[in-house]
């Protein structure tokens, strides 16, 4: 299974609403020739967390009390998804939050991307759900401690390691989104 050129990225944030709402848990799972190398970070958005948000992440705010702010760890998010294709469940969501957090620290967040939600419904159609729960239930891949970042990055680079077996890498590449390109066009 060839992963090398992904990052498979997944946030938790204070709303629902990705604008809005601020990046409170960050991980990326980087598929490469020898397996995954992980990486996740609390941060302290700055705002308080609604109850809904605690209630769903599990995450405490005395947790977010001493973890750094979004801006000081846009260095290590950039330098390792840089060249990569950032790969998400629900894609639009943490893109839109990244995106926006990344503006707020001053630097672009310009990657192209690959929704394994969106895939899902390309090459198994027949599912009557395609969230990331369900989707792992179908392929027998092992999934706990739902909407916490880590969790869900690695269940999101499972999935995308079934679909490249299953229906090849060229077949996965074709639902890469490359907004650089569409830009020029």
């Amino acid at each position: 299974m060839e992963q090398m050129g992904y990052a498979v990225v997944d946030v938790e944030t204070t709303l629902g609403d990705p604008l809005r709402g601020r990046i409170m848990e960050l991980a990326l799972v980087l598929p490469d020739a020898d397996g995954h190398i992980a990486w996740s970070a609390l941060v302290d958005p700055g705002v308080p967390v609604p109850a809904f948000a605690r209630m769903l992440t599990g995450i405490a705010p005395d947790e977010l009390r001493h973890a750094p702010r979004f801006h000081r760890i846009v260095p290590r998010l950039l330098l390792l998804t840089d060249t990569r294709v950032i790969v998400a469940h629900n894609a639009r969501y943490d893109m839109a939050a990244l995106t926006a957090e990344c503006g707020r620290a001053g630097a672009a967040f310009d990657r192209s991307t690959l929704c394994t939600e969106r895939l899902s419904r390309q090459l198994v159609p027949q599912l009557s759900h395609h969230n990331l729960g369900s989707l792992c239930r179908h392929f027998g891949i092992p999934f706990t401690g739902r909407h916490r970042a880590l969790n869900d990055a690695r269940a999101t680079a499972a999935l995308l390691g079934r679909f490249i077996d299953g229906f090849g890498a060229e077949r996965v590449a074709r639902a890469i989104h490359h907004p650089a390109r569409e830009a020029r066009a």
